[in-house]
């Protein structure tokens, strides 16, 4: 038996909750809004409701009930339950077809552990035109709450795939035209992030914070790329290198 892999989620605030209401890829079941707050009084997210005949799952209830709920004085007023349908059940979800571009990327989260650098990896990913992330099931974050508020509504614009055998989802898509470019710093032979090719088929691994990418996955890169460092400190973090190297993708499909 396949283990479940959890796919309710709640957020808040006005930028998440109306992101998942206007989302195909979210089943919402509930919507707490508390009275004379912002989200009492905003019209975009009445007409929202209205539009998506979502009336009868508002629930009107007060503002101290919503902070309780989630230990934050952020909520806004508005919190919404729903079910995520953008967790595939197979890489081969992931595979382009006649109809996608040319220039496809899979982000390749290695046993990354904060949900807080998920979160904002997730919205980088959004921003620079990649819609498909892959994390590993053992010793990696999990889909959360947390993750979900922090990309600030990016991730209904997502596909997520969580993979038990990181080897084998790579050897599927290499056998399907697919690149690999690991990002790890301080190795021996690894190439300048800007002189790597990103265009085309590509999936760009991002390792865990403590301890970067594992040497099997390496092993089974096409490339390894590197930011080179300036000062003391050794290497960015998880985010900040998914950000660099994203954006350096982008720069060469624009170009």
């Amino acid at each position: 038996m396949k283990n479940q892999i959890n796919n309710k989620f709640t957020v808040y605030g006005l930028n998440s909750s109306i992101a998942v209401l206007n989302s195909n890829n979210c089943l919402v079941e509930y919507i707490y809004i508390a009275k004379d707050t912002l989200a009492f009084k905003d019209e975009r997210l009445k007409k929202i409701i209205n539009k998506n005949e979502y009336t009868n799952k508002v629930n009107l209830t007060d503002l101290n009930k919503i902070k309780t709920h989630k230990n934050t004085n952020r909520t806004q007023g508005v919190l919404v339950c729903f079910r995520f349908n953008g967790i595939k059940e197979s890489v081969y979800d992931f595979l382009p077809n006649q109809n996608t571009s040319k220039d496809n990327c899979i982000l390749i989260l290695d046993q990354l552990e904060d949900p807080q650098n998920l979160g904002q990896i997730v919205r980088t990913c959004e921003c620079a035109g990649v819609d498909k992330i892959l994390l590993t099931r053992n010793k990696s974050v999990k889909l959360s709450d947390t993750c979900l508020q922090v990309s600030q509504g990016a991730f209904v614009n997502i596909a997520f795939y969580i993979c038990t055998n990181l080897r084998d989802s790579l050897s599927i898509l290499k056998k399907n035209n697919f690149w690999i470019v690991a990002l790890e710093n301080k190795l021996e032979g690894a190439q300048s992030w800007d002189t790597v090719n990103l265009k085309g088929n590509i999936g760009i691994i991002i390792g865990s914070e403590g301890r970067g990418i594992r040497k099997l996955t390496l092993k089974n890169s096409d490339y390894i790329a590197t930011i080179p460092m300036q000062g003391e400190i050794n290497s960015l973090n998880a985010s900040a290198a998914s950000s660099a190297i994203l954006f350096e993708r982008l720069r060469q499909i624009l170009n």
